[in-house]
């Protein structure tokens, strides 16, 4: 008959006192209280795996409760129901715990996720918020779970440091992502190759591994454009569509001024009431406010003609005691109310507020000419650089101010004529 063993109290643990030799006190399930002869008293597991008898170290009744003991006996239990002995275990989290301990000064400063934090301190003030947003979350969940360990609340406690990192890994990873989405892969391994250059050029590391893994490993995006429309007919009932919009009357101030001006999005729903000369009809964005933010670049200035500048005071009433043009309470509308502004109208999937600038840009080629505007203008109307580093290094101060304006009161009497179409 098995023998049955009396569950301890807290009052006989706390009670039991030392002999001559050590003695225990058992509390059922493996579990019993080993008491020392120089009165130290400690839990201890005992269990049997593969036909043989261990006993595993709970710790000592002055840091480890009876009901905390008792807990731990059926993580144990568990442990060793599922074949796996506690002790190896414990073993090899005491081992990872040396590693952490026994990183020089260099890996624990070179660890891959304060390398990315410092990376993304530079590219961050290289690109607007939203880019910097993407970025961030992009490595922060394709890469850095990979190689860290967190805190029970999710921070980054360690991550391996950048050196120790093999290109096989990052191509595993790459390899992984690319099965799941393309675009993603492609881009996560773009930022790759600029975080390793970056840690190289810093010294974190020796080699750029990232230049080690071939672009063939990765299927190559889809491309696909953005759609446009481009067919008078269809461009006409746009434009009317918009002028007759029902809803937001700052929304719709914006797609009448995005047609005229063809900025993009995130420039448009920011634009500020100081960027605008009404004297010149003209509009100056400031270099870091706009995309490409090439601090060798002139500031953006863009000619305002005779309908942007009505468009504009029109929404003085409404937003001129403000620093945002396109707000509403004072704060700049979303970006995206433009585009379900252009859904409502029956435009989804046929025409966004980026769609605007493909439109121009293709209109303005079709009918070359009409306006006979070169192609570096037709370029510096939507911020875009024009020919390869040299040539840039002699023209990006190059006005093109009032051919500028030449080519879109051109735009604006040909979009006028569309909307005049019965």
């Amino acid at each position: 008959m098995a023998r049955t063993t009396t569950p301890l109290t807290v009052k006989e643990v706390e009670n039991a006192k030392s002999k001559a030799k050590k003695y225990k006190l058992y509390d059922g399930n493996g579990l019993f209280l080993l008491v020392l002869p120089n009165g130290s008293k400690l839990w201890r597991y005992k269990y049997r795996l593969n036909g043989k008898e261990y006993e595993y170290a709970i710790g000592s009744f002055t840091k480890v409760t009876l009901a905390k003991a008792r807990e731990k006996r059926k993580e144990l239990d568990e442990l060793v129901l599922d074949c796996i002995d506690p002790n190896t275990l414990k073993q090899k989290h005491q081992n990872e715990e040396k590693q952490v301990k026994a990183l020089s000064d260099f890996e624990t400063k070179t660890q891959l996720h304060l390398v990315v934090d410092e990376w993304l301190q530079v590219h961050e003030k290289k690109v607007n918020a939203y880019t910097a947003t993407k970025t961030r979350a992009l490595l922060y969940n394709e890469l850095l779970p990979y190689f860290s360990k967190k805190t029970p609340i999710g921070h980054i406690k360690t991550s391996t440091p950048i050196s120790h990192i093999k290109h096989y890994e990052i191509t595993k990873i790459l390899k992984t992502k690319a099965e799941q989405t393309e675009y993603t892969a492609k881009r996560l391994k773009q930022f790759l190759g600029r975080i390793w250059l970056f840690a190289v050029t810093s010294g974190y590391c020796e080699t750029n591994i990232i230049m080690n893994i071939s672009d063939e490993i990765l299927p190559a995006p889809k491309t696909t454009h953005i759609a446009k429309i481009t067919e008078e007919e269809e461009l006409s009932k746009l434009l009317k569509s918009i002028d007759a919009y029902k809803g937001n009357t700052v929304v719709k101030a914006s797609l009448q001024f995005v047609s005229y001006t063809m900025l993009r999005a995130s420039t448009l729903v920011h634009l500020k009431w100081k960027y605008v000369d009404f004297e010149a009809k003209t509009l100056t964005i400031p270099r870091e406010d706009m995309k490409v933010k090439d601090s060798n670049l002139n500031d953006f200035t863009l000619p305002l003609v005779d309908e942007a500048i009505n468009i504009l005071n029109e929404l003085q009433p409404l937003s001129g005691w403000g620093e945002y043009i396109f707000a509403i309470d004072g704060k700049p509308i979303n970006k995206e109310s433009g585009n379900r502004a252009l859904q409502n109208m029956g435009y989804k999937s046929k025409h966004t507020l980026h769609s605007f600038r493909g439109t121009f840009r293709s209109l303005a080629e079709t009918h070359q000419d009409e306006h006979k505007a070169t192609y570096e203008v037709k370029e510096a109307v939507l911020d875009h650089r024009v020919g390869g580093k040299v040539e840039r290094a002699y023209t990006h101060k190059s006005n093109y101010l009032e051919q500028m304006r030449e080519l879109l009161k051109w735009y604006a009497d040909y979009l006028d004529g569309l909307k005049n179409e019965k």
